[in-house]
């Protein structure tokens, strides 16, 4: 791992540290390491996501949306597990109830869909 990756890990236990060291939770140690796991796994995922929010006409469409798909698949689960292991994240949109069909537990996107009553769907909050 580079220099800045531990470095990186370190800070975030740190941080993680000053917030829940003095709970004495029994899986403290190992909560501790997979928060800064998960930050620093999604690092580079954000570092690409900021250059196009900080300056989007550098990124064609086609490059973008390949962007948004690893992060939105990669770095933002990564980072929903970071911080419900740091506070409570809550759902505050309807969309994050999820607006489209869900691919059954193994599967990747470019396996064979399964018939429609075997799938999972997830329908958007009524508001």
């Amino acid at each position: 791992m580079p220099q800045t990756s531990n470095e990186l890990r370190d800070k975030l236990m740190q941080v993680y540290a000053a917030k829940w060291a003095a709970e004495n939770h029994p899986h403290y140690e190992e909560m501790l390491d997979r928060f800064a796991f998960h930050l620093a796994d999604a690092a580079e995922d954000i570092q690409h996501m900021a250059g196009i929010l900080k300056d989007p006409g550098l990124a064609d469409p086609i490059a973008c949306g390949k962007l948004l798909h690893r992060f939105f698949l990669h770095a933002l689960p990564h980072l929903v597990a970071a911080g419900q292991l740091y506070d409570y994240v809550p759902d505050i949109f309807p969309e994050q109830q999820g607006v489209h069909t869900v691919p059954e537990a193994g599967s990747d996107e470019t396996a064979e869909k399964p018939e429609p009553s075997k799938q999972a769907v997830i329908s958007p909050a009524s508001n």
